[in-house]
């Protein structure tokens, strides 16, 4: 149990640390739902069971000694006297070390999921419908400032207060298009598939860095998924809508419109991700043979045990019980006085000693024929040597061959993968030239929030002013609460209007003002 907890830390943190160091050029070759799709291969690690293989397949060495050395082990285990066992150091606890590690990750575990919880009361407490698409309730709530997704069996996407009646359609039906896209993305259950691993992982800093990385990451495989199939002004008008949420609320494993859980600069990533999000079939499909090919690959990675050898009645010896009472020995016949004792006959000379000759046999891939060397020539490389005692027996001639051809197969399979290499990386090299390149420099922006221009080279480059977005959003805020204000004035001469008429009942006039009594709190109290 040790070792498998052991080499499942082990692995997946250089898992983690793979994907955050191939995520970024493979999301330019592949697309950024390919980026996303590689953090599936950390959690996959950690489902991995251990692997125990037959007792056949232990190597030689394991096998003899628990033939032929297991009983005399133990026999000298049950005559040795039992030692006073030495207190072990607190350092050397093994065991405790592991508890501990063990009851903060579940600790870590519970307190992630009590915050989620929490989380959605608070969402659902002044929540009010306003529609639903499929399975997924749309609701409206004071709780947030822009567009979140959560749930996993009720899955419901909520807004701020009159979302649904903004003037700018295109742009409100975008955001919810991206919230319904987190939902059939099934991007809220990666959120919490990947919280066991972030548990075992409490204590590392890495391990934060991936949880960011693959947020990061999911934003931008949703934007991906949204535009699909979108011209070129949709897109510019998705790219604005992701500035004006760029501050939205901080929600346990929620997935909110602007996901500020991923840094300041997460978009830039998404604005420049967009870009990327047109992969031609034939890079998917190499993308996809790619992931499956490291999905097969993590079993390698997997512990490995041996299943005990069963007893075989040939090869042990019968050892009578210990409590059997021993055969009496026969009296020793009386020696004879004067009678001189016969010496010992000498004992016979050892046999010599055989000494074994060992041959050397090498296979080389670039078509030499296989042969006993002595010395090797400088240039081999891809080599495989195999090495018997005295001649080789018609078996290993068989299996000399076999791996003969196997390794000239191996060598037609390495050029033809050196060839696709370098063809990807000429390929590579004429898409990075004519990619767009994208900056936050505020002083190429020319006190806009955006422009973009063509250079004489025909490069098209796109500058964000995030100082300006910012600037943006405070004076958007500072509306907002001028407006609030305002509201808030016509409700109160509503109200007097209302307590000073006579043309209605008592009744009606005090459930009125009962009503505008409560929404002059509400707008009093987010004033």
């Amino acid at each position: 149990m040790t070792a498998w907890l052991t080499g499942t830390l082990l692995y997946t943190g250089l898992l983690i640390a793979l994907v955050l160091l191939v995520r970024r050029p493979l999301s330019r070759w592949f697309g950024p739902q390919f980026a996303y799709a590689l953090w599936a291969l950390p959690a996959l690690r950690l489902l991995l069971p251990p692997i125990e293989l037959p007792a056949s397949m232990a190597p030689q060495q394991a096998q003899q000694l628990s033939e032929h050395a297991l009983l005399a082990l133990a026999m000298a285990a049950e005559a040795s006297p039992t030692a006073a066992s030495a207190p072990t150091p607190l350092w050397e606890r093994t065991d405790l070390w592991l508890t501990l590690w063990l009851v903060s990750a579940a600790l870590f575990l519970a307190w992630r999921i009590v915050n989620y919880f929490r989380m959605r009361r608070e969402l659902l407490a002044e929540a009010r419908p306003v529609g639903q698409v499929g399975r997924i309730r749309l609701v409206e709530t004071p709780a947030v400032s822009s567009p979140v997704a959560f749930g996993v069996y009720d899955k419901v996407v909520a807004l701020p207060p009159r979302f649904m009646a903004m003037e700018d359609r295109a742009a409100r039906d975008l955001a919810i298009a991206h919230e319904l896209a987190h939902h059939q993305g099934h991007d809220v259950v990666a959120n919490f598939a990947a919280q066991p691993l972030l548990a075992l992982h409490w204590f590392n800093p890495l391990a934060w860095m991936g949880w960011r990385a693959m947020r990061r990451d999911q934003e931008a495989a949703c934007d991906a998924r949204v535009l699909a199939g979108r011209d070129r002004d949709v897109r510019a008008a998705y790219a604005g809508l992701i500035a004006n949420f760029a501050a939205g609320p901080r929600l346990a494993l929620a997935v909110p419109m602007a996901c500020p859980i991923i840094g300041e600069k997460s978009i830039i990533h998404r604005l420049r991700s967009l870009s990327m999000s047109d992969v031609s079939p034939r890079r998917r499909t190499i993308g996809r043979l790619l992931f499956v090919a490291g999905a097969l690959a993590l079993p390698l990675t997997a512990s490995f045990s041996y299943a005990s050898a069963q007893d075989n009645d040939s090869h042990v010896v019968p050892v009578p019980p210990s409590d059997a009472p021993a055969a009496p020995l026969p009296p020793a016949p009386p020696q004879e006085a004067g009678v001189p004792q016969v010496p010992s006959p000498p004992l016979p000379p050892e046999a010599p000693k055989i000494e074994r000759r060992e041959q050397k046999f090498v296979l080389r891939h670039d078509g030499d024929h296989p042969g006993e060397v002595n010395d090797l020539g400088p240039g081999e490389h891809h080599m495989m040597v195999m090495r018997v005692d005295g001649p080789m027996s018609a078996e290993q001639k068989k299996q000399f061959e076999e791996m003969q051809k196997e390794w000239e197969k191996k060598g037609a399979e390495w050029q033809k993968m050196a060839k696709d290499h370098q063809k990807m990386a000429l390929a590579m090299s004429d898409m990075r030239a004519h990619m767009p390149q994208v900056s936050n420099d505020c002083d190429q922006a020319g006190g806009d929030v955006s422009r973009s221009w063509t250079d004489n080279n025909g490069r098209e480059h796109v500058v964000i002013c995030e100082r300006r977005i910012r600037e943006q959003a405070q004076m958007g805020q500072h509306e907002a609460q001028m407006a609030q204000g305002q509201a808030l004035m016509a409700l109160r001469d509503a109200r007097t209007t209302i307590a000073t008429t006579k043309d209605m009942s008592d009744s009606v006039r005090q459930e009125v003002l009962a009503d505008l009594d409560r929404e002059i709190a509400r707008l009093t109290a987010q004033h």
